[in-house]
């Protein structure tokens, strides 16, 4: 092979490797994947070169240079092809924090807005001065200090709230070391030990009742008392609807107006009859009325009463002459 043919061989695969390099670092923008554009600030605070370019917040690129330009500061960033910055694309400077790195943050821009080609002019928004912000926070934090200072919250209780506060830690501690009830209760197993000891009886005697046991398990797992109570139901049922049809004595007198009628025919009649009796018309009438057969029972009463007590006093006579009788007999 010639040794020109292999020089210029050499040649091209070296500028081959050199336009590579270059094009990795991105000093070459026509052979490499980003592509430039251009915004303007009048302040660029931290900003600096290599600083990421985002799109809404999504790493597109890096700031390539920073230089000034007729009172403004021209910020050129190199953006990766394909990232769809439109034309009227915002670029702001924004902070990751207070005190993180600064970066160019993009906008979506309006969809109907062009792609921005390379060498674009994007519209840009002033960025915040921090300065300013943090001399603002200090003034607001002074303010909000003196307020506080010239208004006392707790005033005169403030005495008050501290031996409230005090007499609480006391309680506490108290209650820490188990003394009175409620440390005994906080700290004394025994409570614990009874209220276990209840809920295992109460699992036994409900195993108990599921199991059937006993009458009240009998009662909930035995079918025959949901058979008799049936049962009754159903008797009781049929009971019912005989006395709704005035069947049986029961239901005659429950349907039937004629004992009623009756009833209320011989309420009449005794009513007539006691009216009568207290007017003392009738011989009960009269006699329930009239004082003159009381006054002849008491004389009457009277009359035997003297009879009786002569004939008490004729009693040994009599005696003595039935013996006299007797004896004139023999």
């Amino acid at each position: 092979m010639n040794k020109h043919v292999k020089v210029g061989i050499f040649f091209v695969v070296g500028l081959l490797i050199l336009l590579a390099v270059f094009d990795f670092v991105g000093d070459i923008p026509w052979f490499g994947s980003d592509y430039r554009l251009r915004t303007y600030f009048e302040s660029v605070d931290e900003l600096r070169e290599g600083n990421p370019v985002k799109l809404e917040g999504y790493e597109i690129g890096k700031i390539s240079k920073i230089r000034l330009a007729d009172r403004k500061i021209e910020v050129e960033i190199a953006v990766r092809k394909g990232s769809n910055v439109k034309t009227d694309s915002l670029a702001t400077i924004k902070l990751t924090s207070l005190l993180g790195t600064s970066y160019v943050n993009l906008t979506f821009g309006s969809p109907e807005s062009p792609v921005a080609p390379p060498g674009t002019v994007l519209p840009s928004e002033e960025p915040t001065d921090i300065n300013e912000i943090l001399v603002k926070v200090d003034s607001a934090v002074s303010s909000v200090e003196s307020a506080l200072g010239a208004f006392d919250v707790l005033g005169d209780n403030k005495e008050q709230l501290t031996s409230i506060v005090n007499n609480l830690d006391s309680v506490l501690a108290g209650l820490e070391k188990g003394e009175g009830t409620f440390g005994k209760l906080l700290k004394d197993e025994a409570l614990y030990n009874d209220a276990k000891g209840v809920f295992s009886n109460v699992n036994d005697i409900t195993a108990s009742l599921k199991a059937g046991k006993g009458t009240l398990g009998k009662l909930l797992n035995d079918d025959t008392l949901y058979a008799d109570a049936k049962t009754a139901l159903s008797g009781l049922g049929r009971v019912s609807e005989k006395l709704e049809n005035s069947k049986g004595t029961i239901g005659k007198l429950l349907n039937d107006d004629t004992l009623y009628n009756e009833a209320t025919g011989a309420a009449t009649n005794l009513n007539e009859i006691l009216e009568k009796i207290n007017t003392g018309k009738g011989t009960l009438g009269q006699l329930v009325n009239d004082d003159k057969l009381y006054r002849d029972a008491q004389d009457t009463l009277l009359k035997v009463d003297k009879s009786i007590d002569t004939l008490d006093d004729l009693a040994p006579l009599g005696v003595f002459g039935t013996a006299l009788g007797v004896v004139t007999l023999f």
